[in-house]
């Protein structure tokens, strides 16, 4: 019997991989290559150096993939490994500003419920709701910024962000907190509950 074309679990996708099955290289290759792409763009506008270390990640994993250990999913280790690289290659280049956040507006408006559209303000529309909240992100101080599209944008828990960001549990919701201050000073009660949504 064949094996399956497709992997459907991180676990057994992740197995599979590190036995050396060169399509589960490949699924991991595709499932996550656009998500680390758009990811490394908030680290540094630098395109091709990003692509260039993202290149380089999947090159170690295949090579270290025999000594991995097991974790809990593929998609963390991999922000966690590029982010590092990037900071390596240009640890005072913190490039990232409001016009470099690969931040699309569908993603936005996935946090829009029908309760929450009926108290928003009329006149405002979805699209200017959401320019003025990546505006107000990208003002945010970089370490409060990276942990909120961390925790809005790629849907990881704060024990998750903390591993990627190198930094303990409290510092995350600290940054958190203050992110969410933040905005709170800046939006109007209808944005501040969009905030409010993924930060709690």
């Amino acid at each position: 019997m064949s094996k399956p074309l497709t992997y459907t679990d991180d676990t057994e996708l992740w197995l599979a991989f590190k036995r050396g099955e060169l399509q589960a290289f490949e699924q991991i290759y595709r499932n996550h290559f656009s998500m680390l792409l758009s990811y490394g763009k908030r680290i540094s506008s630098d395109v091709e150096m990003v692509e260039d270390a993202i290149q380089d990640v999947y090159v170690e994993l295949w090579k270290r993939r025999e000594n991995l250990k097991s974790l809990h999913t593929i998609k963390f280790y991999l922000f966690r490994v590029l982010r590092n690289r990037l900071y390596n290659l240009r640890q005072s280049d913190l490039l990232v500003t409001q016009e470099d956040v690969d931040f699309p507006e569908d993603r936005l408006s996935d946090y829009f419920s029908p309760a929450i559209e009926a108290n928003l303000i009329e006149e405002e529309s979805t699209s200017l709701q959401n320019a003025r909240l990546k505006q107000a992100i990208g003002e945010l101080p970089a370490r409060q910024r990276e942990a909120v599209l961390l925790a809005f944008y790629d849907d990881f828990s704060t024990d998750e962000i903390a591993g990627i960001m190198g930094i303990n549990q409290q510092s995350v919701n600290n940054h958190l907190n203050r992110a969410y201050a933040s905005l709170r000073k800046h939006l109007t009660d209808s944005i501040i509950l969009l905030a409010f949504l993924f930060l709690n």
